[in-house]
């Protein structure tokens, strides 16, 4: 639920022409009615309160095709910088905020060419990745915190950027490898075997704690990924015909495909703890699901592993993702059963379905077992946004949010969402 860029776009066109009145006829009180209709949907939202008016948000002017992206205490706006065009190269500005106090740190200018896919500010460097054409191809560059001459540019995935170790990690078609922040000179390098996989495992932190390495002859590995040292190797049986993109990092665990299903190995000492004949092929799996394993299948439906053993704990059709909360998993299901895809609550040992929040969708982890929530009022551009609590499937209404086009996202305390006129606001939840 967290640091994706999101695309401004395009901006529906709500003009529309007045039909005639009489001339007697009174004005319309338009205010009046959306209070009165606000007060009516709080009551239709169920189970939900509302204590207390919320303050006005900061809005921040933006241009269609601008984009904007959240990562933890930082807010980027990236102007658009012209034409979009994969081949074009062209200066943009990024604009760097500090949440949720929205103070403004930086603005700096970048030459790219293609469409930016991430960006991070790591101390006294601005590193941004871009996508160079359709077949996903991507570039790295860094400038100086408020612009200047490019520090470096290197043909290579961004990955993160750690302040505390000084370097950027980056994916190349040879492995993964660490820079420095300021030269981009490479600090170590974890290569990539032929016909092996690598992967990073553990970005809890917003950066990676292992880099987890297969070769096709069956040997296995696990990488340091803040130092570059490894730290344990292990022999994996039958590798050699493997199809080496079927291993999963999935929170402490690694799981590795063979023969008639998969095998479970601890991080990042590599003990082998089991064997699951469980069918998860066409399946991929959430890099974190609290206290269970979950697998989901390509169109809809998962099965959820005991890490202990392997063994599924249980299987369903109905949910299409779920991430965990606490004891909780919420899951979201099909739009089958509804045109709006419900959030519900789920025992993560058993599958049962404790209860689901109507047509609130869930945001963002928001401290002591609750998650912060939105509801998008039908036939306006108007969206609440609140705290949902699994434990009872309450909501607590924090406000209302008006001329809302799209493209919400919550970070450091703050709700962001691209305005009808293209502009960004940012409202304080805490």
């Amino acid at each position: 639920m967290s640091n994706a860029v999101i695309d401004l776009g395009e901006v529906p066109d709500r003009r529309a022409t007045p039909a005639e009145m009489p001339m007697r006829r009174p004005p319309v009180p338009y205010r009046a009615l959306l209070a009165a209709l606000s007060v009516v949907l709080l009551v239709l939202l169920g189970g939900a309160t509302y204590q207390h008016p919320p303050p006005a948000p900061t809005v921040i002017p933006a241009k269609l095709g601008d984009t904007f992206t959240l990562d933890g205490d930082r807010m980027y706006v990236i102007a658009a910088g012209g034409v979009d065009s994969f081949d074009a190269v062209r200066d943009r500005v990024v604009t760097t905020y500090r949440l949720p106090s929205m103070r403004l740190l930086s603005r700096t200018t970048v030459s790219v060419a293609g469409t930016v896919v991430g960006v991070q500010q790591a101390g006294d460097t601005v590193i941004v990745g871009y996508q160079l054409d359709a077949s996903g191809n991507q570039e790295t560059v860094a400038y100086p915190v408020g612009g200047g001459t490019v520090l470096w540019r290197r043909p290579d995935r961004f990955v993160a950027a750690s302040v505390a170790d000084g370097t950027a990690l980056l994916s190349t078609a040879d492995g993964d490898v660490a820079v420095d922040l300021a030269t981009g000179q490479e600090r170590w390098r974890v290569p990539r075997p032929t016909d092996g996989f690598v992967a990073e495992s553990g970005v809890g932190n917003g950066f990676p704690d292992w880099v987890v390495v297969l070769s096709d002859s069956g040997r296995l590995e696990t990488w340091d990924a803040h130092t570059g040292q490894r730290r344990a190797t292990a022999s994996v049986p039958g590798a050699a015909d493997r199809i080496t993109g079927m291993i999963w990092p999935v929170s402490q665990y690694l799981l590795i495909a063979e023969d008639g299903g998969y095998d479970g190995y601890r991080l990042p000492g590599l003990q082998r703890l089991w064997h699951t004949t469980v069918d998860l092929r066409q399946s991929w799996m959430q890099s974190d699901c609290g206290s269970v394993i979950c697998t989901f299948r390509q169109q809809q439906g998962m099965t959820v592993l005991d890490p202990a053993d392997g063994h599924a704990l249980w299987d369903s059709d109905r949910w299409v993702y779920a991430e965990p909360l606490g004891p909780y998993l919420l899951a979201t299901a099909s739009t089958v059963e509804s045109d709006v895809p419900e959030l519900w609550v789920l025992d993560p040992r058993t599958g049962r379905a404790l209860g689901n929040f109507g047509a609130w969708q869930g945001l963002a982890p928001a401290g002591n077992g609750l998650i912060y929530g939105k509801r998008d009022v039908r036939g306006s551009y108007q969206v609440f946004y609140g705290l949902l609590d699994p434990a009872d499937r309450s909501v607590d209404v924090l406000g209302l949010a008006d001329r809302v086009s799209g493209g919400c996202e919550t970070s450091a305390g703050v709700l962001v969402c691209r305005l009808i006129d293209a502009s960004v606001a940012v409202w304080r939840l805490r």
